[in-house]
């Protein structure tokens, strides 16, 4: 029974999903500032890109209610629209700390009610045996072991009932899946915390948030990373790292981004917001752009992807001052004749990746078992990886291999070899301005050469890696291009590497500036159809993959 419910409930958010205006909706003081995240769904500003009918009646749609095995759950999901919800507005689903429930956070669900009647008409259509409780100005209801909803003329919250020992208690005839110390009255209780967050306790307290919710995007992501981390760090993680860490890293920092589905493309903004207190360091770590001279000696012919960064030393040793971690390591280092000025002042800060040649291929295999001979397939990958380093003071640098060649690192011709089986091995070099590292000597040695120079980047792709503190780029028609889809004896996996191919272009995440306090990263993720919306490409896919599940 409470699988069918949850079912029903899941296809409930996937129809809030693609069912508002800039600015901050009301319902979303009900969020407390404690919370550790929060999510929002934008339902007036999807339902402009995507028609509802289009949604109930696609055939993914259809196949997913049709594995709801309950009749009534069904129904719950069919008559949805006439529900009382109000789908010109926006749903939250926030994550707040208590102990008492499954994994030590309470999940709640911000559902606004455009006619809480027709709301309570389709509890009592849909789930007879559910019974409705009045308590004070609102009504709540369990449906299900684990879901219990509460409601007034215009919100409706629902929460997770699941807790951490999850003993079934059996109450008027509602089966709840609460602990023997967490009965229904204490239930309801939670429920009145949730109803009854106040101005000053509310997230909307935070500018961060609120500048995220009134800039109007389709899908929102807001993360309290102080919250996490203190939860965090009080637990027993300081006992097993044996240190305790300051909080002045993560004091006051917040992660906010906003999601656009457009033809084609899906956009997204990230912000990294950090205190005033760690704004020096911020500056420090947000101002200089990954050196341009670096990427153009990187081999890019046939590229899979490639990631680069600065990451400044001056900034981390700043941090792991913030933090008291400098001492510690310093005394770590000092065994071995270092501190970590020598390891900082070896490089930069200026660092990249770059894969090329992704293939994925069978090869046939000869094993010997019992006396017998067996020949078999293996799927393999191959790649060739490079990744380089900018030299500050090459004398550091050397300190630090030379301790690493004490340990065992071995040297070959000018450089070092770190041997991974009987035909790979990895090839460390260096000259006087860059350290290269690569499963090819060809592509360590290029680099140090400058023979891949010529291999000009499109300017599509240059323009978002370079210019930046970091950035990200994977190419998933050229990852893809080398995975044969009839590799696999299976026709549902040929299935999904053949459609998986047709759907993303490329996706594409650069930024890193440092301004207002934030961290800036803009993401791109490009989509083959430039023709039709994201959403309903992900729907057209989502099908195809739901046909593929049935050729297992």
């Amino acid at each position: 029974m409470h699988r069918q419910l949850r079912n029903a409930l899941l296809m409930f958010l996937f129809l809030a999903f693609f069912s508002a205006c800039n600015q901050l909706p009301d319902h979303a003081r009900y969020i407390p500032k404690d919370a550790v995240a929060s999510v929002g769904i934008n339902l007036k500003s999807l339902g402009k890109k995507i028609a509802w009918n289009v949604i109930t009646g696609s055939k993914l749609f259809k196949e997913m209610q049709a594995r709801i095995a309950e009749k009534n759950a069904k129904d719950a999901v069919s008559g949805i629209e006439k529900s009382g919800i109000d789908f010109s507005n926006t749903l939250y689903v926030y994550v707040k700390t208590e102990t008492r429930f499954k994994g030590g956070n309470r999940i709640t669900g911000l559902v606004p009610l455009s006619d809480a009647g027709q709301w309570e008409a389709y509890v009592k259509q849909m789930f007879p045996q559910a019974e409705i409780k009045q308590h004070g100005d609102r009504k709540e209801v369990s449906l299900g072991r684990d879901m219990y909803v509460g409601w007034n003329n215009k919100l409706m919250i629902i929460i997770n009932t699941m807790s951490v020992s999850a003993d079934n208690e059996n109450d008027g005839g509602n089966k709840l899946n609460i602990s023997s110390t967490m009965g229904q009255a204490d239930v309801s209780a939670e429920m009145d915390n949730a109803f009854s967050v106040t101005k000053e306790n509310s997230v909307i307290g935070n500018k961060h948030f609120s500048d995220l919710e009134m800039a109007g995007h389709d899908i929102t992501f807001w993360l309290n990373y102080d919250q996490l981390m203190t939860q965090y760090m009080s637990g027993n993680m300081a006992q097993k790292m044996g240190v305790s860490l300051s909080n002045a890293l993560w004091k006051e920092v917040t992660l906010t981004s906003g999601f656009d589905f457009k033809k084609g493309l899906i956009t997204g903004d990230t912000h990294w917001y950090f205190s005033n207190d760690m704004k020096d360091i911020g500056i420090e770590m947000g101002t200089t752009n990954v050196d341009k001279e670096m990427i153009d000696r990187l081999p890019t012919q046939n590229m899979d992807m490639l990631m680069d960064l600065h990451l400044s030393p001056k900034g981390v040793k700043a941090m792991m001052e913030k933090t008291g971690l400098l001492g510690l390591a310093n005394l770590g280092l000092g065994t071995q004749g270092m501190n970590v000025d020598d390891i900082l002042d070896g490089f930069t800060g200026d660092m990249a990746m770059v894969m090329n040649d992704f293939s994925l291929h069978t090869e046939k295999v000869t094993d010997s078992f019992m006396g017998q001979v067996v020949v078999h397939q293996n799927q393999k990958p191959s790649v060739n990886a490079c990744y380089v380093m900018k030299i500050n003071k090459k004398e550091k640098l050397q300190k630090l291999l030379q301790l690493a060649k004490d340990n065992g690192l071995q040297s070959f011709g000018d450089g070092y070899v770190v041997p991974l089986d009987d035909k790979d091995s990895v090839y460390i070099m260096m000259d006087a301005r860059y350290l290269v590292a690569s499963n090819k000597f060809a592509n360590a040695t290029g680099f140090l050469k400058g023979d891949f120079v010529s291999q000009k980047m499109p300017e599509t792709i240059s323009s978002h890696v370079l210019g930046y503190p970091g950035a990200f780029y994977l190419d998933m028609q050229q990852l893809l291009k080398n995975i044969d889809a009839g590799i696999s004896n299976s026709a549902h996996d040929s299935v999904m590497i053949s459609e998986s191919k047709k759907l993303l272009n490329n996706i594409t995440l650069y930024g890193g500036t440092y301004k207002d306090n934030a961290f800036e990263y803009h993401l791109d993720i490009n989509f083959m159809n430039t023709d039709e919306n994201s959403i309903i490409e992900l729907m057209d896919y989502g099908m195809k993959m739901s046909d593929a599940d049935k050729l297992k």
